[in-house]
C-alpha cells in the first residue's frame, strides 16, 4: 500500500516537480557510484522467463573492484565461479569441468547491469532514465540504453540516503526478467588482490569464443 500510494502521488506531480526528483536521484546515484571504489556483498539472483516453468533462483557472494575487476562465487547446487582479472572473463562451471575464457569487453556490453556495478557504465552517458517511482526510502529508475536496444531495460532500486543500489532488475526483448538484490554490502574495503585471479583447476577444458 505504502508504494501504491508513493506511486499514484508521483504520477500526480506536475513535470517540472517529476524533473527535479529524477534529476535528485540521478545525482545521488552519479556521486554513490563515483565515491565507490570497491565493494563486497551477498546476493540473490531471480531469473524468470516465459520458456521457463518455473522461477530459477541462486545466490552467493560477489566482489567488485573498479575499474572492471569482479568476482561472482554462486552456492551450490548451481555452483559456478565467474572472473574478471580487468581483461579477461572467467566463466567456471565444475560440473561440466570447463571454463569459459573470454576477452571482458567481448562478453559484456558497457550497458548491462553487471558491468555497470562493476565500474564501466555511466548512467548518464550510457542510459536515457526516467522515474519508474518514489517513495520515503528509495527511487526506482528506468534506464534504457542508448545504443544496444538488444540488451534490455535496466531498473535500479536506489537508496536515497546515500544512492546504494539495493536491486538491478533487467528485461530483456524476449520477456526474461533477471533479478539482482544484494546485502550486507561493504563498501571500500580492502579486497586481496587474489580475488581477482583465477588459474583454470587440472583436467578442466578451457571454451574460447571464435573470435578470442
Amino acid at each position: 500500500m505504502r508504494l501504491l500510494a508513493a506511486a499514484l502521488v508521483l504520477t500526480a506531480l506536475a513535470p517540472s516537480a517529476r524533473a527535479d526528483e529524477l534529476a535528485a536521484a540521478l545525482k545521488q546515484v552519479q556521486q554513490g557510484y563515483e565515491s565507490t571504489k570497491s565493494l563486497t556483498a551477498s546476493f540473490r539472483q531471480e531469473v524468470e522467463s516465459p520458456t521457463m516453468a518455473g522461477k530459477l533462483e541462486s545466490h552467493g557472494t560477489v566482489s567488485f573492484e573498479k575499474p572492471n575487476r569482479m568476482r561472482w562465487d554462486y552456492a551450490a547446487p548451481d555452483a559456478q565461479t565467474i572472473v574478471s582479472d580487468g581483461d579477461t572473463l572467467w566463466i567456471y562451471q565444475p560440473e561440466e569441468k570447463q571454463v569459459i575464457k573470454a576477452p571482458l569487453q567481448q562478453a559484456f556490453q558497457a550497458t548491462t547491469p553487471v558491468t555497470f556495478l562493476a565500474g564501466l557504465g555511466h548512467v548518464d552517458r550510457d542510459f536515457t532514465p526516467t522515474l519508474e517511482r518514489a517513495d520515503t526510502d528509495h527511487w526506482v529508475l528506468k534506464l534504457v540504453p542508448k545504443t544496444d536496444k538488444g540488451v534490455g531495460t535496466l531498473y535500479l532500486t536506489v537508496a536515497k540516503r546515500d544512492g546504494t543500489v539495493d536491486e538491478a532488475r533487467i528485461t530483456d526483448p524476449l520477456g526474461t526478467t533477471t533479478r539482482l538484490m544484494l546485502s550486507d554490502q561493504k563498501r571500500n574495503a580492502s579486497i586481496d588482490a587474489g580475488r581477482f585471479t583465477f588459474t583454470p583447476p587440472p583436467g578442466v577444458d578451457v571454451v574460447r569464443p571464435p573470435a578470442y
